[in-house]
Parts: structure tokens; sequence; C-alpha cells
């Protein structure tokens, strides 16, 4: 099944909304009344157009190069509409998680850490771009244009949306910059070290911490808010072999995805008293960059890459676990499409999208709290490469 654009979406509503009794309108009331959120809400996309792997899985210039964009997503009754979309640079390097969307579905910045080469074939060149998007009327636009450090990557903004953070996977730095009137403005550029690749950067929830995963010494390290601006403390806390990915709960449980080839995981983290402490290494299948929790923070997503970024003749998975305080149980898998990337969950939870970057699809599953049921596709034009939702 291939899921309809709003437009077409949009055109059906309309059909039905002639043919809507009261009793039905009762059940859409209670329907949102128990917290489904409203058609404003939106999730997005960021689409690389540029990027694809040669058999040794580096990522290299495509033979046919499309605009790279930004996508609106939202979801009807659990099932995902597309949007309108907005050519921008976006990139799949690094980990998914390089877009962010404000929970009033109203602004929105993406990063993206290359871009093409001169010729087919030839490596991804590294870039610094981030770009501002403002959301206005379900219509997606490019306000500003600033720079990062090379290999831009995740990006963090703090609750108050004052401050937003940036790590730089190829200069080892994280940029911190300043918000006024939802523009940014740099206000620093923390070292973290040569070759660290700060692959991953999270503000969390008392906007005053912020931990940073260093990919190259396997290490997390903290940042800390001081006056105008952020410090790098001195305590570093080794984690793995290979730690990438990073997503967090709203009670400030942290989950990290662990490439190591011959030891993949998830590491269960929590900053407890200023420190970070390690809660918790669960093994996981293969290739664990696409990482999320889901909106109430009872379960974990976590795809494996599989080699399918290499290996036409392969393809990702799903798996979804329970959180149970510092472990993990797995409780349903589900294939999805080559190279997984960014997960989006529904607001109720109920359904997931996994972007196959590949493929230039999503998949869908549906969660009945038993099982992962697959129940379609969603076509994109160019590669999804990374995710965020407001909510």
């Amino acid at each position: 099944m291939t899921y309809p654009s709003c437009r077409h979406a949009k055109q059906s509503r309309k059909q039905k909304t002639r043919r809507l009794t009261s009793g039905a309108g009762a059940i859409l009331g209670a329907f949102f009344a128990h917290g489904v959120h409203a058609a404003d809400q939106w999730a997005i996309s960021a689409n690389d157009g540029h990027t694809t792997t040669n058999a040794a899985g580096k990522m290299v210039t495509a033979a046919t190069i499309v605009p790279d964009s930004l996508s609106l997503i939202r979801f009807e009754r659990g099932v995902p509409m597309l949007g309108k979309t907005l050519v921008l640079p976006v990139s799949v390097e690094g980990p998914p998680t390089t877009a962010w969307i404000a929970p009033a579905s109203n602004w929105a910045i993406v990063t993206a850490g290359s871009h093409a080469g001169a010729h087919a074939g030839d490596p991804v060149i590294e870039d610094n771009v981030v770009s501002v998007v403002a959301i206005d009327h379900a219509v997606p636009h490019l306000v500003q244009t600033v720079h990062a450090g090379s290999g831009a990557s995740q990006v963090s903004v703090s609750p108050d949306q004052k401050w937003v953070l940036v790590g730089n996977r190829k200069s080892g730095t994280v940029s911190v910059f300043a918000v006024a009137n939802r523009q940014l403005h740099p206000v620093q550029t923390l070292n973290m070290g040569a070759d660290s690749n700060p692959a991953s950067v999270l503000l969390l929830s008392d906007g005053q911490n912020a931990v940073v995963v260093l990919r190259g010494p396997h290490q997390l390290a903290l940042l800390h808010k001081v006056g105008e601006g952020f410090e790098v403390e001195e305590q570093r806390r080794d984690l793995g072999h290979a730690p990438n990915t990073m997503d967090i709960t709203r009670s400030g449980l942290i989950a990290v995805g662990d490439q190591d080839a011959a030891h993949p995981a998830v590491h269960l983290v929590r900053l407890e008293n200023g420190t970070l402490s390690l809660l918790g290494t669960i093994p996981v299948a293969s290739g664990p960059e696409p990482l999320r929790f889901s909106p109430d923070g009872r379960y974990l997503a976590v795809g494996a890459v599989n080699n399918s970024n290499r290996d036409a003749s392969r393809h990702g998975t799903l798996t979804l676990y329970r959180v149970n305080g510092s472990s993990l149980t797995p409780v349903a898998s589900e294939n999805v499409g080559r190279w997984p990337q960014g997960i989006m969950f529904s607001p109720d939870g109920r359904t997931l999208l996994v972007q196959n970057t590949t493929d230039k699809t999503m998949t869908v599953l549906k969660w009945d709290g038993i099982r992962l049921h697959p129940t379609g596709t969603l076509a994109m034009t160019s590669g999804p490469a990374a995710a965020a939702t407001s909510w």
C-alpha cells in the first residue's frame, strides 16, 4: 500500500464531511480528546538526493542526483500523510538526527554535513550547512542559512528555544548558537579534541547540561551552561566501541546506539548528581544506527542496517523494546527496507515510520501492543536520511 499526499487526503475529507452524522462527530471528538494531536502537528523528514554507497560501504556521489529536501509529514488517525517539500541541503552522513522541529511545529532546523562531489562515484565533500526553516500554514520556507563545523551532524535545541548545539564530526567541535526571533547567532565553538568525532549532542531538559557522543575515543562528554555559553566538563564516560546515535526520554533516560561490528549494543545512561552513569548495556542486531524512544518513553525502537547500505540483497530490520528501568526487553521485530535511518512514532505511539534511504521510501508499521504489522510504504523523491517530530 502506498500512502497518499495531504492534498488527496483533504479532498477525501471534504467528501466524508458531507456524510458525517452527529454520532460520527461525537466519535471523532472522543478520538481527539484521547491525546491524538491535531492536524497542525508536524514531523519532518530530511532527504539526501546526492549520496549512495560503493561496494565497500563508503559514501560516494550518486550517479543520478536529485535535490536534497525537507518534507513535512503528519499523522491522521495513525495514517502518515506527506505534506509540502522544501529544497535545502541535507546529508545522510552521521546519525539520523540532523533535523529538529519545534513543539509548536512553526520552525525547524536541518544540518548538512556533506554535498555531492564533481562526478558520480567521487567521495562526497564535507560541509557545514545549517538551515533554519519557518513553517507557516503547513508550508515550509527557508529563512536563514548559517555555518557550523565540518561534518555538521546532530542538532539539539534547548527547551526554551534560546540555544542550539550542533555536533561537528569532522572538525571535532560543537557549535553553539544563540536564538533570537528564530534566527541563529554563532556564540562559541567548543573543541572536543582531535579525532573526537562528536557525532551526537543532546541538550537535557534542564537546559543547563548537554551530552555529547564522542565516537573517536568511544566516550560521552558533558557540557554545562555557564553565563552566555557552555563549557566542556573534564569528566568523560567511556562507552562501548563505536557509540553513535543518541535519544532521550522526557524523564532523562538516554539511549546510545553502539555500532561496533563485533558487539552491537544499546547503552542506557542517565545524568545523576552531575555524573553520567551507565545503567546497562543491551546486545542488539548489527548496525543500530536508527534509534528512537516512543513519545511516552515506554518503548525504544532500534533499527538494524544489517549491511543493507552496501548489499542490495539484504534489508534492514526494526525491533521494538519495552523499557524496564535500566534494561530493555524485545517485544516485536519486523523487516524494513534498505539502509534504514530515522524513525518516527505517531503521537499515540501506535504507528511507526522507518526511513529507507536506498529505497527512497518509509516503511509504515502498526503496533497493536503485541506485534508490528507492516501496512505499506510512503514513497519519497530522494533518500530519507533524518527524522524529527514535534511531539
